[in-house]
């Protein structure tokens, strides 16, 4: 598919529906065809985005300095149609950005010079260009694609879909797509699922079958990054990457050009997956199964490079290119080519009517692993294949107005499912997509959990949560839970590939919070809150380069979080949401720091809400200063972040004029917001992300017909 034009975006509907969206006054297109009727939506979301400087800029640090003074429009068209049993739909999404920034303009800010010396350094020179052009390479670059797309047949007891769909097996220990709005996630797989169900009697029988491979979102919204796939007839008219080029300098400071032939970030993986299940309404017995099969090229490289006689480094080199090869830095799923992750499960949805019960035990075998040669006289080595097992169960008791709810885990060796996607190769890499899973392992903890300094303490792990919830009334209600967790993967720099069971590796934590609930005048106000803490602490004392002497504390956390509403009259309400935590992490800074964030409304609902947001970083080292070649710089604050924001809500219907309800559906949910948001790592069910800080204005448009 060729690059199509923003303006032109709509050429991509048909005539006919063209016609029918003139001529619509409700949210959806609505004829009959053959006595059926033919249904169709059209939703279109716009964000343009326009950044200023962000304030992260450090001396002679090109990625810091490229994501400030840039804009991007941001589009998303989903046309769904449905007649009869039959259900279509797409997605094109497009990327355009503007005014973005160059290498020329970008090298005003480097400083090419030693102190006390005014002659260029040729090193410092190319290493700070290096950064520029491999940076640029893969970020802002325009993309016009068909995201997703499908056709399906609806009847009782069996749907099938061809093309894009989302889907769990279990509670994700086996396999999960879905999308994480939060972190800008969208993944799904593309290929064939088929869902079918039979009662026989009282024994109901229900089964899933899926194929396909896995689609990722090919640009991300935060960092303008491009994510070029290997090339799949599955994926036609998404965008691929382009030849690199680099400079260098010879002895005599000449700029020598050279090309690196085009790679993928992205090897499209393979998933087979299968869902049974059976029981009756006292009862389920559930099995699930995928294999995740990985596409790999380093068998070819090193059958290239040991062709090559004698030290020909550029030989080798061109072999690289040929041939890529993702290096998996310390993950065995990413080291191993076959994941077979199969489970069986136990869920009982009732106990006299007082309780439930549901408990899943997986496992997960690596084969296939990868073939590695240090030196070209070195022998091949190949990745061992090893197992995991997990086990997740979770139950509830109620009781009057007492309802208890418990969680636990016991992993070992049981590993994310990590997206086959280059986060290292200069100019070629996609560090942004390193969060892409394809399997969400239930971490048993609050949602909002942060991961501590780099560790994976999930992978090799026994824990639990307990939580209470007392019910005054149907208005009020206190609540509290209490957790405890040891890890023998939480420390950073432990070997992924062992699970080694002892104090040295162990790490204990536990997690605790109070919270309150209650509703006031019929609904319309309302108190959420809660305060909380958590603490984890090495089995043995370990060195530390913040602190003098080695040290057991391994993070500690106080915080508070609340969500208030209050109605002021009729339809008028002002909210407060916000939290606030004091933190302590000594293995990666020497004191304790405090951060958070609130962020009040006034709402006229539904169609009005105007937001105004306060956030802030108190920590040693927030602020900054810098200097250049025309000497020195005022300090730059990290610390406080303001911003505000509208948003308007038509609810656009049948009421109103023709004119008015057009309006209403083309400008059907309308938000603005102007300032600045700290950067901070943001997690949702043990998926996290780190968001660089963000300055400037963002117009969000969504239209529905």
């Amino acid at each position: 598919m060729q690059c199509v034009r923003p303006a032109l975006r709509l050429a991509l509907v048909p005539l006919p529906l063209l016609a029918l969206l003139t001529s619509a006054p409700a949210s959806a297109v609505e004829t009959e065809i053959a006595g059926k009727p033919f249904v169709v939506d059209v939703t279109n979301t716009s964000v343009i985005n326009y950044r200023f400087n962000n304030r992260n800029t450090y001396r002679d640090n090109a990625t810091t300095i490229l994501d400030d003074n840039y804009g991007e429009w941001l589009d998303r068209l989903n046309i769904q149609a449905s007649w009869w049993k039959l259900r279509a739909g797409v997605r094109v999404d497009a990327a355009t950005f503007f005014s973005t920034p160059t290498p020329d303009e970008l090298r005003a800010f480097a400083v090419f010079r030693q102190p006390g010396n005014s002659a260029p350094d040729l090193d410092k020179r190319l290493g700070y260009e290096s950064q520029l052009y491999s940076d640029l390479h893969s970020r802002y670059r325009n993309a016009y694609y068909p995201s997703k797309l499908f056709v399906g047949f609806t009847q009782p007891g069996l749907d099938i879909t061809v093309g894009d769909y989302y889907a769990q097996l279990g509670r994700g220990l086996v396999f999960s797509a879905r999308k994480i709005d939060e972190l800008a996630v969208d993944t799904t797989v593309r290929g064939v699922k088929v869902v079918a169900d039979h009662d026989f009697g009282s024994f109901r029988l229900a089964g899933t079958f899926l194929v396909g491979q896995m689609n990722p979102l090919r640009v991300d919204e935060t960092s303008g990054r491009r994510l070029h796939g290997d090339g799949s007839p599955l994926f036609f008219g998404f965008p691929s990457a382009g030849n690199l080029s680099l400079y260098t300098y010879d002895a005599a400071g000449k700029p020598l050009r050279t090309v690196d032939a085009a790679q993928p970030s992205y090897f499209e993986d393979t998933v087979l997956g299968a869902h049974l299940e059976g029981g009756t309404k006292h009862f389920t017995i559930g099995s699930n199964a995928s294999v995740l099969a990985r596409k790999s090229y380093t068998e070819d490289r090193l059958r290239c490079r040991a062709n090559i006689d004698g030290p020909d480094e550029i030989a080798k080199a061109a072999c690289d290119q040929q041939f890529p090869d993702f290096k998996p830095n310390n993950d065995p799923s990413k080291s191993h080519n076959t994941i077979v992750t199969y489970s069986g499960s136990l869920s009982i949805p009732s106990i006299a009517k007082h309780g439930d019960v549901y408990v899943e035990v997986a496992g997960q075998n690596l084969r296939d692993g990868h073939l590695s040669q240090d030196a070209a006289d070195a022998p091949i080595n190949k990745e061992p294949d090893f197992s995991g097992l997990a086990v997740y169960g979770s139950a509830s008791i109620n009781a009057g107005p007492v309802a208890i709810s418990l969680e636990g885990k016991h992993y070992r060796n049981f590993f994310p499912l990590n997206g086959n996607i280059d986060t290292t190769t200069k100019g070629f890499g996609a560090p942004e997509y390193s969060l892409i899973s394809y399997n969400q392992v239930p971490t048993v903890e609050p949602i909002y959990t942060l991961p501590v300094s780099g560790g994976s303490p999930n992978v090799c792990i026994d824990g639990g949560r307990g939580r209470i919830d007392y019910r005054f009334n149907r208005n009020t209600s206190v609540y509290g839970w209490l957790g405890r967790y040891t890890s023998w993967t939480e420390k950073p720099g432990v070997n992924l590939a062992s699970c080694t069971i002892d104090d040295e590796h162990k790490s204990n934590t536990w997690d605790t919070a109070v919270g309150i609930d209650f509703a006031l005048e019929q609904g319309r106000s309302h108190a959420r809150a809660w305060v909380g803490a958590r603490t984890t602490d090495l089995e043995v004392a370990t060195e530390t380069i913040q602190l003098p002497e080695p040290t057991t504390t391994f993070y500690r956390e106080g915080y508070i979080r609340y969500d208030l509403v209050k109605n002021l009259a009729g339809r008028f309400s002002l909210q407060m949401q916000g939290f606030h935590r004091r933190r302590y992490e000594p293995f990666t800074h020497q004191a304790a720091w405090t951060e958070g964030e609130n962020y009040t409304a006034l709402q006229w609902s539904p169609h009005l809400s105007a937001v105004f947001g306060y956030e802030y970083r108190a920590q040693e080292g927030c602020q900054t200063a810098y200097e250049d070649e025309r000497g020195s710089h005022p300090k730059v604050d990290f610390c406080h972040y303001f911003n505000g924001g509208v948003t308007w809500r038509s609810n656009a219907g049948e009421e109103g004029s023709k004119a008015e309800r057009v309006l209403g559906q083309l400008f059907n949910t309308v938000s603005v917001f102007v300032g600045q948001r700290r950067g901070a790592l943001r997690c949702v069910s043990g998926v996290c992300r780190q968001f660089p800080p963000f300055e400037g204005a963002k117009l969000e448009i969504t239209s529905r017909f």
